[in-house]
């Protein structure tokens, strides 16, 4: 493993992005599920005792209800859902910085990221605009979130499942 990221995987979101993402996402062909980040880029190694704190993470979160129904887009051509309700995802990246304080969101670069699923990169201001009113056509898309995971990066650059933890809300968020 040579990186690794904690991620809401979006299953329900693949029929409405997944012909979008495999063309305008390269991290789809290298393996990469519809996705919420949590945390990237995390530890290179999860061990037991980094494993167990994730487990005590998610064992403070309830399963919750979320919905994607705005196309939004940041500087240098990402077009991305943004989810309902944003807060709660800031809410665990926050738990996850305070307990893995060595592994700042995006290295540092971006001090408060904002939640999002990322549809496609690379695209100028017209075929951003198509992509969204494309897109709007398949929205909103609702889930329920249950369950944290693991994506693990190989010596090739692919990327796969490596374990889930449920979300069990054993205490508040």
């Amino acid at each position: 493993m040579t990186r690794s990221a904690v991620v809401v995987v979006i299953d329900a979101a693949q029929e409405a992005v997944g012909r979008h993402r495999r063309v305008h996402d390269p991290m789809e062909r290298r393996g990469v599920p519809p996705h919420l980040t949590i945390l990237h880029p995390f530890r290179v190694t999860v061990d037991d005792a980094t494993a167990a704190e994730i487990a005590e993470i998610a064992g403070r979160i309830a399963p919750f209800d979320a919905s994607f129904a705005v196309v939004e887009r940041f500087p240098a051509g990402v077009v991305y859902l943004a989810p309902s309700p944003a807060d709660t995802f800031k809410r665990i990246t926050a738990q996850f910085v305070e307990a893995f304080p060595d592994c700042p969101p995006y290295r540092g670069a971006y001090p408060d990221p904002i939640p999002h699923l990322t549809v496609g990169t690379g695209f100028d201001e017209s075929a951003a605009g198509a992509l969204a009113a494309t897109l709007a056509d398949d929205l909103p898309i609702s889930t329920t979130v249950d369950r944290l995971t693991l994506l693990v990066e190989d010596d090739r650059g692919q990327w796969t499942v490596d374990r889930h933890w449920l979300l069990t809300g054993q205490a508040a968020l």
